[in-house]
């Protein structure tokens, strides 16, 4: 599984405080099978931030590996708990990782890009995949902005949330690749011309 809902996060957190996590699975055979995956996953219950503790939330991490990259600059090898990201709170979460407060006062934020916004995430959390990343931007209108990918020609405000500026272009139930992003972004500029 590549992403949990928020049903499937509540059912971890249910089999994880002795429940059975039967929230969902028709047959015994399913809470067991659930229940294996919960286990063999190594997923853990924390307090989180102090808000979702007053709130009565739990908070679900999972144990990553870790290791040194090609840049030999992260940290060395070993296993590190990650937040489990809930499909729901992609927006959430990507939005805050992307779009970084300025130190200074009045100036505008600024838009991190796939690969700072992505390490970003992957720091904090486990289960967001690099493609809810991409989606999240191919949307930004500040990025499709400095992109010169504008495909209406308004000028959005700096630090307003993504809108669905090209959601009408990309479909995005193809896989978005690089050669594919380029052929949406000559599609728009030739139609632009004519």
């Amino acid at each position: 599984t590549k992403t949990v809902t928020r049903s499937k996060y509540q059912r971890i957190a249910e089999v994880l405080q002795g429940g059975t996590g039967s929230g969902g699975g028709s047959g015994g055979g399913e809470k067991g099978k659930f229940q294996f995956w919960v286990r063999s996953k190594g997923f853990r219950l924390g307090n989180g931030t102090r808000e979702a503790t007053k709130m009565g939330q739990v908070v679900v991490y999972v144990p990553v590996k870790t290791g040194t990259g090609a840049d030999g600059l992260s940290e060395p090898e070993g296993i590190s708990l990650k937040r489990v990201a809930v499909v729901e709170d992609f927006f959430d979460i990507i939005y805050s990782m992307h779009v970084e407060s300025s130190s200074e006062p009045g100036k505008a934020p600024k838009h991190a890009g796939q690969k700072k916004t992505y390490r970003a995430i992957a720091e904090t959390y486990a289960f967001l995949p690099r493609e809810a990343v991409t989606r999240f931007l191919m949307s930004c209108t500040e990025c499709q902005k400095r992109m010169h990918f504008n495909s209406n020609g308004l000028e959005p405000k700096e630090s307003e949330p993504p809108s669905s500026l090209v959601s009408g272009i990309i479909d995005y139930n193809m896989p978005l690749t690089s050669t594919y992003l380029k052929q949406m972004k000559l599609r728009v500029m030739n139609s632009q011309e004519q």
